[in-house]
């Protein structure tokens, strides 16, 4: 797979046939992923005078990573999951009896 300059500054593309795998890199950061891109759309991209603009309308929303990106590990997961718990906790019982801050008395409970 050879990259290609664009004919904007410092841009470069490549191609990859087999995958359909189209590769950006702009100054500054790592290479950008699309998958499953036609043949003809990295052509218009490497003949065009504008390829940012080719870029921006036709290609970035098929992006799929840029560079590489960090696991994201299940313990994060548990963490959001116990915070989303607590704050529905929170509303329920804050909800349950405004007058007493989402407490009950003890000789309320007794009477029900």
């Amino acid at each position: 797979m050879d990259w290609a300059a664009l004919k904007s500054k410092h841009v470069h593309a490549a191609y990859d046939a087999e995958t359909r795998d189209l590769y950006v890199k702009f100054p500054g950061s790592p290479p950008v992923k699309h998958v499953d891109i036609p043949l003809h759309v990295y052509q218009n991209l490497l003949e065009t005078d504008d390829p940012h603009f080719y870029y921006k309308y036709y290609i970035a929303p098929c992006r799929v990573s840029q560079g590489r990106q960090q696991p994201v590990s299940l313990a994060s997961y548990a963490v959001k999951l116990v915070l989303l718990l607590a704050a529905c906790s929170l509303l329920m019982a804050t909800g349950l009896d405004p007058d007493h801050g989402g407490t009950f008395e003890e000789s309320e409970l007794r009477s029900n």
